[in-house]
């Protein structure tokens, strides 16, 4: 068979000298020759180039790991070593008090603040125009003074209505006489702090979900600031009890209240004197350290720098972070800790401590940021963790606990930074325990209301331990300090008691002097009718005798008659000459007529 012929084509290349030049070739053919020519480049450089490239692929390598390291967390290195505690000797001294002559009612305006009863005053008068301009509430100063006086008393006394402070069974007099029921639900219907008109735009990211009460709460919080801090503090919350609709509203089963606002408070270790506060209205959008240390520092703004104070908190808060933070600043903390903040730690587990016995303990300490933390753990009904900068396992004691197996009280060492935490840990539900005592006791729908009447009680508590606090400076008897029912009392009645007015000088002549006073004596206020004694005290037969006093009007109902006798058990004029109200016989009836008669 004739073999076939392959014809093979050749393509040139153009140079630019040649002046005949096949184009004939297709523009694939000459797309492969080119790749050709380029891969015979790439692999003729590529040996001259083989050690520059392998230097580059090492700095690119140490480039990426140290970007991935920089994205990752610093590795803590746990050592087991005893924490030597430093010497933190406090250098602040709490000042003597200024003027002795402080009543109850000076110390709750010192907390509570008389621009806040301003503000109250004016934005309510303001509030009542807004919603009718025709009936304006026209709330006074001293109306508005007794209308918190009477708020203060609703805690001592606790009716389950605000009605029953006025009806007859149940009549208050301290509050009946100071202010009339139906002014009182008045002034409640209108209680304001802030300009509805300005209010903010709710769609803003910074908008204030407390704004109802804000200038109320910056007030009072600024009074808090001022009082001098002592040396052992502490953070902690405070719930204020409502079951309102609210979108501030919190839910803690664990708490004695379980539903209403939170609060975050500094108060003192020991003496439980609210220092600070914030008011949570919900997650902020952004945070520096986390919520939790942030809330901290924030509380802590007001402590003097490196004077060594000591703050203690909770587990809810306590973080490395937060720690190291505090001690940067000069103040010492110490708190208990959730384990999976105490990251890469390997300590002695729940049943190595089990097999020890309890009171057996544990410690660890690191160095971050040059602070050294000590984290220690306790065995005694369960696991306590703890991390410091103030104390550690050293200086142990020795704690009576009730063992169920031997049917005994037995002695169990216990860690130094846990009798620390346990002395001066419990400021702030000494606090929130003696509020609880006498919590102002008004119901109302709207939210905020409960939010004023909260700092009106935690004015009143703070201003007591601030009066404690001085008793105890000028080195008073215990007998003549104040209880907390008595001190509260006395700030009412000095807010419940109408302002009397300084007497003018006399000017014009005594006539015209003479009208002025018959007209002012007819805008007085009449005094509290006497309530009329029960049927069973009136019909009992026993010490129904007159006694002659001044004319006063009948208390029987239907009699318009003024006796000049007394009914000397009920002191109340119920002797009338008709005799209808008597509980003895005709006989005497008759014989009181003729005393009346005569006289």
């Amino acid at each position: 068979m004739p073999k076939k012929r392959i014809r093979k084509n050749h393509t040139v290349v153009p140079d630019g000298t040649s002046e005949d030049v096949d184009t004939s070739a297709s523009e694939d053919e000459i797309q492969q020759i080119q790749d050709v020519l380029k891969n015979q480049l790439v692999m003729d450089s590529s040996s001259s180039s083989y050690e520059s490239s392998d230097t580059d692929s090492e700095e690119g390598f140490q480039v990426a790991t140290s970007k991935s390291k920089s994205k990752r967390k610093k590795t803590l290195h746990w050592i087991k070593r005893p924490f030597t505690a430093p010497s933190a000797t406090f250098s602040e001294n709490i000042p003597l008090p200024t003027n002795s002559e402080f009543e109850p009612v000076d110390y709750f305006y010192s907390m509570f603040g008389k621009d806040s009863i301003d503000i109250l005053k004016n934005q309510s008068n303001l509030y009542s125009v807004q919603i009718n301009p025709n009936r304006p509430v026209n709330i006074s100063d001293t109306e508005i003074r007794q209308f918190i006086g009477i708020l203060i008393m609703t805690g001592v006394y606790g009716f389950p209505q605000q009605r029953f402070y006025w009806t007859n069974g149940t009549r208050i007099p301290s509050i009946a006489s100071a202010m009339s029921r139906d002014r009182f639900l008045q002034i409640k219907k209108f209680l304001h702090v802030v300009d509805n008109t300005n209010q903010p735009d709710r769609n803003d990211p910074n908008f204030d979900r407390a704004f109802k009460v804000r200038p109320l709460l910056n007030i009072v919080r600024e009074s808090f600031r001022q009082i001098p801090k002592e040396e052992h503090l502490s953070v902690d919350e405070q719930i204020i009890p409502f079951k309102g609709k609210s979108i501030m509203k919190q839910h803690m089963p664990n708490k004695p209240n379980r539903w209403g606002y939170k609060m975050y408070l500094l108060a003192g270790g020991q003496s439980g004197i609210c220092y600070d506060f914030a008011f949570y209205t919900g997650k902020a959008n952004g945070t520096q350290h986390g919520f939790c240390t942030d809330i901290v520092l924030q509380l802590s703004e007001t402590i003097p720098r490196m004077k060594n104070y000591k703050l203690y908190f909770d587990n809810y808060f306590t973080t490395i972070r937060l720690e190291v933070e505090l001690h940067k600043l000069g103040i010492y903390s110490v708190g208990t800790i959730r384990t999976n903040r105490l990251s890469n730690l390997v300590m002695k587990d729940a049943k190595t401590l089990e097999q020890e016995g309890r009171g057996a303990m544990d410690e660890r300490i690191v160095l971050v940021d040059d602070v050294v933390l000590c984290a220690t753990r306790w065995l005694d009904n369960n696991v306590v963790n703890c991390l410091s900068t103030l104390h550690g396992c050293e200086s142990q004691d020795v704690v009576k606990r009730w063992s169920a197996s031997e049917k005994k009280h037995i002695e169990v060492p216990r860690p130094n930074v846990i009798k620390s935490y346990n002395q001066f840990m419990g400021g702030v539900d000494l606090h929130d325990m003696l509020i609880s005592l006498y919590r102002i006791n008004v119901r109302s729908q709207k939210y905020y209301i409960k939010i004023i009447f909260h700092l009106i009680d935690l004015s009143i508590v703070n201003g007591w331990l601030l009066y404690r606090r001085h008793c105890d400076q000028r080195r008073l008897p215990k007998n003549k300090i104040l209880t907390l029912l008595q001190f509260r009392m006395a700030v009412a009645d000095a807010l419940t008691k109408p302002v009397v007015p300084e007497r003018p000088v006399q000017r014009g002549r005594p006539v015209a002097r003479h009208r002025s006073e018959e007209t002012s004596r007819s805008n007085q206020r009449r005094a509290t009718a006497t309530q009329l004694p029960s049927t069973k005290t009136r019909r009992d037969g026993f010490q129904h005798w007159p006694k002659t006093t001044t004319k006063g009007r009948c208390r029987n109902t239907g009699c318009y008659m003024i006796p000049k006798l007394l009914h000397k058990k009920n002191f109340s004029h119920l002797l009338t000459p008709c005799g209808r109200l008597l509980p003895f016989g005709n006989i005497f009836a008759f014989c009181y007529i003729l005393i009346y008669r005569t006289s």
